[in-house]
Parts: structure tokens; C-alpha cells; sequence
């Protein structure tokens, strides 16, 4: 078994590990747990994971992930501070102020922090306009930590007092933003005066002092879902199983015929998942959760509740999918919209993306509203390198990061590029993304199928179609959910050392649920290996922002093609993320909607569990979708067109399929409120009820 979680086990609904450097549960030592967090956090600032002027997480967040007391990340904490490495600002949390010295040449002319794509070595921690080594700020000890206004003295940590490395001023007055939940106004608990909004009691190290400093909390406050709660349906639903081995292929094995895709798959046999069930779905009890914006629960117009509209109505289910499929898709008129890719917009950071809007128009001279650098502005690149670095253990150069309007026009920019390096073919995942297929044969590419099982993608048929290149998505394979395990990884590695090129679209990897953070390949093999990221999984797909990180022998090539596509992203909105990031917005941003994304998983799981019996879920570990496998005879393409006729827009799992497979349906949840999951999932199955026909025997 290898050494990397493929997120096949759950463990009271809570993921294991925070993406914050990448640390995992499984790490922390039985003893010493302080100083092996301030070891970690130190290699961080020296080797520039951690930037002069970067953000710690607050205390209680970092607690509750890695499932350690608070103490014991506050103890870590004053151990940097002690060292002068980290200080507690009273709007900012904890801040790096100072990184080590080394022996290391000082980096070069624009040169940020980081390691080198090419040779791997550390360029060492480049300051970038923050404050450096010995800044003071007024009312703050020289080691970095406030002390309290009350009395100006220093209580031991953990000790509660009014001030020191825990503390907050007499009256109770919230004095750290950004530590907690976005969810209104937080009333401090000492002298219960409401903080800023978006605050939830922070004190000057960022520390959360108004959820009961119970060690360990979760920040989500989660009810009983169907991975950790009592269960109410009998029928048991299987997730993310996994075939005894050795045994046949499972339901992604087998290597496909190099062929096209797939027409309805008619004639497919029952599905006979040897997934684990899980015993039941429990309850699901979050009814006061809002519903924002959910549409009406009401058919398509003209219909009765229960009776469905003309079969497939917008024509979109018959023969192989066009390229314009997905736009018929989101125009087609729906109660429910399943449609897999779409965060919960709702919740989308209106009065912050407002806030930092307005800074940012406040503090931008005349020439920042010319012509941007087409690689991307500045900071938004320092920031993303920033960004990888804390959450998806990548360290980049800012220079070597490129701005780009998604991961689709990031794909539209490396055709030419590969092409003129040789590059005729890229390999895809079977089943893989329809919309990344079709852009690459756009391109002129030729898209050669490898096969998906439990483990990832095969390595040995990769090696089969001779391409040069392969299209990836490591972290959470779409559509199946997998998690590229170690052994895989190692494999991949050394097809890449071999002369391959691994584009790896790691395009919702931040939203985990139930397993541990896993580093991204770019991490690993940085000179063979284009990082492909956006904004889209994380705030919204309208924001059109992306980022790619690509080996150094491309990078002139794709600027020179981003130039003349379209000579940049607008500046403007690439600053405001910038500031989002920045601040620690966004970090709060996903803790909010990590949970709202969980427990609308937990809903959809438990609906379907009553309405879909038999059915199979892949990927509930992660992601903001979910594949469904059923047992019959009926195809998935006449299955969507049904349930589009029920008032629900969904995938068919053979529309991201170029060879033969069982039939399935990829189901979105984030974007739509329980009550309209639990509705939408009843239709899914009054419309299977519609066109299941006997199982010949």
C-alpha cells in the first residue's frame, strides 16, 4: 500500500491535515508536538514557502485541523515570535517579519522566493517590500508579540490572562481580523463587544478567542452528514470503493480502443460494484441553512408537478456531444441545475471584493490604468506564488507565474507552444473532462485515452499511446474522484523523467472534505511538469483569472502568445484578488464554503441513497461533484435527457468517456441548497422509474 491517502476512508466527516504547508495529521509526533510544528514553520521561512510579510492561519483554525490542542500551536507560534521570525499585528494576525540568514548568493534582479524550475534549488527568501529584519511597531515588545493595553504585561501562554501572547485589550475589543468565519459580526468573550464584520474574536496573533477555546474544534459546524452521523435509509449507498485485488478490472480499468467518443451506451451491463458500502445514509439536519437564490420548486412550465416535459426537449443527448454542447446545456431551462464545476455563488465575497476594490482604486496611480505586463500584474503573481506555496507546496518564482483567463485559454495557449516543441498528441484521462478534450482538439491535438482505476491513471497504457504529453487531474480526477496514489505518482514521475511532459490541471483541489491535503506533481518534477490553476473553483468562473506555471523553456513562448491573444487579463481585477489573497480573505472565503460545500455532499449522498437504490458515488472526498454509477441496462445519455425533461440539468458520465464504460450521471451539489438537492435527486429518480426496463438474464 503506498504511503499517500487516496482518500478512499472518512474519519468523522473532517479532513486530515491542512493545506497550509501541506501538513497532514499522520505527521504530528506523539510527543513534542510544539516544536515539531515551529520546526516545520521555520524550514518554511528559510527556505521562502513562507514569504517576509506572509500570514499565519489563525490558531484555532490550524488546531482544528491538524486535531492538536491550541496550546500547541500558540506555543509554536511564540517560539518564532521569540526567535524574531513572526509578530502578532493587530489587524493582521501573525505575520513573518524576518527570515534567517544563510550562505546562500543573495537571488537576482526580480527574483521572489522559492526554488528554481529547472535545478531545484532554493533561491533563498527574497524580501518583497515588506518589513524587514527588527521592525517595531508601537506598543510591541522587541521579540514581535503586543502586549495587553490593560497593563502592558506578559501572562505565560495558555495562561488566559488579559494580555501577552493570548491577548486582547481590557474591554474585549476584537483586535485581530481575519481569524475566523465570514459570518457576521463576532462578540469578543470578554467584554462582549462586537468586532469588525468578518471577525470572530481575534486576538493580536490572530487568534480566535470567541468560539469557547475548545482545542481541536472544527471550524465547520457540520451536523450529522451521511459520512459521520446515524443512518435513517437502509439501502446501502457504496462510495469510492475499491476491488479486491487481484481481481477483474474495475469499473475505470481496462485499456480503451483508441477510437472516438462514444456514442449511448446501449447493452452495458449491470454494474457489480465490489465498493464498501456504507450502512445506510444518515439524516440530514441542517434545515436552517438559507436557501439563497434557490429557484422555485416548481416543473418546467406548461407541466404538472410529476409530469416530465418531451423527452431530451433541448436535443442535446443524441449522438456524440459538439462544441457547443455545454453552452445548450446552461441554456436549457431547469428547477434543478446539477450541472458539475459551479461553486456555491451565493456565497461569493460581495463586501470584500467591494472593500478591495475600493483600496485598490484608492492607491493606484494614473499609470496602472494603462496597458498591464501581458504575463499579469505584479502582485496578483507574487501572490499566487504566495498562494501555491502555502497551499499546494509548489514553490515558484512570481516571474515564472502567467496570468491567463482560465484554464481553458491556458490549454489554448500551449497548442502552439507544443506543437512547435514536436508535441502532436496529449494523452487524457478516460474517462476524462469532455470540455479539456475538446479544447485541445481544437488545437490540433490528438487526444489518445488512458484508462482510470482506483489508483489513478494507468502509467503502463500512458507508456502505450507513445504521446510525449498527458493531461492530468492528480489531485481529484475528473470525473471519477480518484486520488493519484503514491505508487502512481512515482510512476509518473519517471514517465515524465523519460522525456514526457505532465500538464496538470489542479482545478479544485483546495475543496477536501475527508482526506488529507496531497501536494501537487509541480511540486515534485517542476522542469516537467505546466501547472495549470484559476479562480473559478474558488470564487467564481465570471472572474475569468487563472495561472500558469510552466518549465523555463516555454515560459517566452506562452508570453509571446499571451501577448498577441488578447496582451493581458484586465488589471483592475487581477489586483483585487491580489488583495484578497493578500489579507487572508480568500483563505476565510474557502474555510466558508468548505462547509457549506460538505454538508450539501451530505445531502445529496443521503437523498440519493433513497431514490437511486444500487447506485455507486465516486469522489465524495473532495471536489464539488459527484459520479454516480447505476446498475440496468438503461444509458446515461437517455437517463440526463430524461431528467432534463424532470426539470433537472445533469452530466452523463459517457459524454466524458472515449471508450465503453458503465452508464453513470456527474452530479454537481455545491451550487444548490439541500432542500433543492433532496428535490432535485427525487426527480432523478421518478425519471430512472420512467425508462427502466428488466434485466435480460
Amino acid at each position: 500500500m503506498s504511503g499517500v491517502d487516496e482518500g478512499r476512508d472518512t474519519v468523522n466527516g473532517a479532513a486530515r491535515g491542512s493545506d497550509f504547508l501541506q501538513l497532514a495529521v499522520a505527521d504530528v509526533p506523539a510527543g513534542g508536538k510544539a516544536e515539531w510544528l515551529a520546526g516545520r514553520l521555520r524550514a518554511a521561512i528559510a527556505d521562502g514557502r513562507l514569504p517576509v510579510g506572509g500570514r499565519l492561519p489563525p490558531t484555532r483554525v490550524l488546531a482544528a485541523e491538524l486535531r492538536v490542542s491550541r496550546g500547541v500551536v500558540t506555543e509554536a507560534y511564540r517560539r518564532l515570535a521569540e526567535d524574531g521570525q513572526v509578530t502578532g499585528r493587530r489587524r493582521a494576525g501573525t505575520v513573518v517579519v524576518a527570515a534567517p540568514f544563510t550562505n546562500t548568493a543573495p537571488p537576482g534582479p526580480g527574483a521572489g522566493s522559492g526554488v528554481g524550475d529547472t535545478g531545484g534549488h532554493a533561491d533563498g527568501p527574497g524580501a518583497r517590500g515588506a518589513d524587514g529584519p527588527g521592525e517595531d511597531d508601537a506598543g510591541r515588545h522587541a521579540d514581535g508579540l503586543d502586549v495587553g493595553s490593560a497593563g502592558g504585561h506578559a501572562h505565560p501562554p495558555g495562561t488566559g490572562g488579559a494580555d501577552g501572547p493570548q491577548a486582547q485589550n481590557a474591554e474585549g475589543h476584537v483586535e485581530g481580523a481575519g481569524a475566523g468565519d465570514t459570518d457576521g459580526p463576532a462578540v469578543d468573550a470578554v467584554g462582549g463587544h462586537p468586532g469588525p464584520l468578518g471577525t470572530s474574536g481575534a486576538d493580536r496573533l490572530g487568534h480566535d478567542v470567541t468560539r469557547g477555546d475548545r482545542p481541536g474544534r472544527a471550524p465547520d459546524r457540520c451536523p450529522a452528514g451521511p459520512i459521520h452521523g446515524a443512518p435513517v435509509h437502509r439501502g446501502p449507498v457504496p462510495i469510492d470503493g475499491v476491488p479486491a485485488r487481484p481481481g477483474p478490472p474495475g469499473p475505470f480499468h481496462g485499456a480503451p480502443e483508441h477510437r472516438g467518443p462514444a456514442g449511448p451506451n446501449r447493452g452495458t451491463p449491470a454494474y457489480r460494484s465490489p465498493a464498501r458500502p456504507i450502512n445506510g445514509a444518515p439524516e440530514y439536519g441542517n434545515p436552517a441553512e438559507p436557501i439563497h437564490g434557490a429557484p422555485a420548486h416548481r416543473s418546467p412550465a406548461g407541466a404538472p408537478d410529476d409530469t416530465p416535459a418531451a423527452p431530451d426537449p433541448a436535443g442535446l443527448f443524441g449522438g456524440v456531444p459538439g462544441s457547443g454542447v455545454f453552452d445548450a446545456l446552461r441554456a436549457a431551462p431547469a428547477v434543478v441545475d446539477f450541472t458539475p464545476g459551479r461553486p456555491d455563488l451565493t456565497v461569493f465575497p460581495r463586501a470584500a471584493w467591494l472593500r478591495a476594490e475600493r483600496a485598490v482604486l484608492a492607491e493606484s496611480a494614473a499609470d496602472h490604468l494603462g496597458y498591464g505586463d501581458p504575463r499579469g500584474a505584479p502582485r496578483l503573481r507574487r501572490a499566487v506564488a504566495d498562494w501555491l506555496a502555502r497551499m499546494r507546496g509548489v514553490r515558484v518564482d512570481p516571474e515564472s507565474v502567467l496570468i491567463v483567463a482560465g484554464t481553458a485559454q491556458a490549454l489554448t495557449l500551449l497548442h502552439p507552444v507544443l506543437r512547435a516543441d514536436g508535441v502532436d498528441a496529449v494523452a487524457v484521462e478516460d474517462p476524462g473532462s469532455l470540455g479539456a478534450r475538446q479544447h485541445l482538439a481544437n488545437g490540433g491535438l490528438a487526444t489518445p485515452p488512458v484508462p482510470v482505476d482506483e489508483d489513478g491513471v494507468r502509467v503502463d497504457a500512458l507508456w502505450a499511446t507513445g504521446a510525449r504529453a498527458v493531461l492530468l487531474t492528480p489531485a481529484h480526477q475528473f470525473p471519477t474522484g480518484v486520488v493519484t496514489s503514491g505508487e502512481r505518482r512515482r510512476e509518473l514521475l519517471e514517465w515524465a523523467r523519460a522525456g514526457g511532459l505532465i500538464l496538470e490541471d489542479d482545478y479544485d483541489a483546495e475543496h477536501r472534505y475527508d482526506r488529507p491535503p496531497v501536494p501537487a506533481l509541480r511540486a515534485l518534477l517542476a522542469d516537467r511538469v505546466c501547472y495549470l490553476g484559476s479562480a473559478s473553483k474558488l470564487l467564481a468562473p465570471a472572474l475569468r483569472i487563472g495561472w500558469l506555471v510552466a518549465p523555463a523553456r516555454y515560459r517566452s513562448a506562452l508570453v509571446d502568445a499571451k501577448r498577441f491573444n488578447d496582451l493581458g487579463n484586465a488589471v483592475l481585477p487581477q489586483l483585487v484578488l491580489a488583495r484578497l489573497m493578500e489579507s487572508g480573505e480568500l483563505e476565510r472565503h474557502l474555510r466558508l464554503v468548505r462547509g457549506r460545500h460538505r454538508r450539501r455532499r451530505d445531502a445529496m449522498i443521503t437523498a440519493l441513497a433513497g431514490q437511486l437504490p444500487g447506485a455507486v458515488v465516486h469522489g465524495a472526498a473532495a471536489g464539488l461533484h459527484l459520479t454516480v454509477t447505476y446498475p440496468g441496462t438503461v444509458p446515461d445519455t437517455e437517463f440526463a435527457a430524461a431528467a432534463l425533461a424532470h426539470g433537472v440539468k445533469c452530466h452523463p458520465l459517457s459524454w466524458h468517456r472515449q471508450s465503453s464504460g458503465p452508464p453513470g450521471l456527474v452530479l454537481g451539489y455545491a451550487s444548490g441548497s439541500p432542500g433543492v438537492i433532496a428535490d432535485g435527486v427525487a426527480r432523478l429518480g421518478r425519471a430512472l422509474r420512467s425508462l427502466s426496463r428488466p434485466v435480460r438474464t
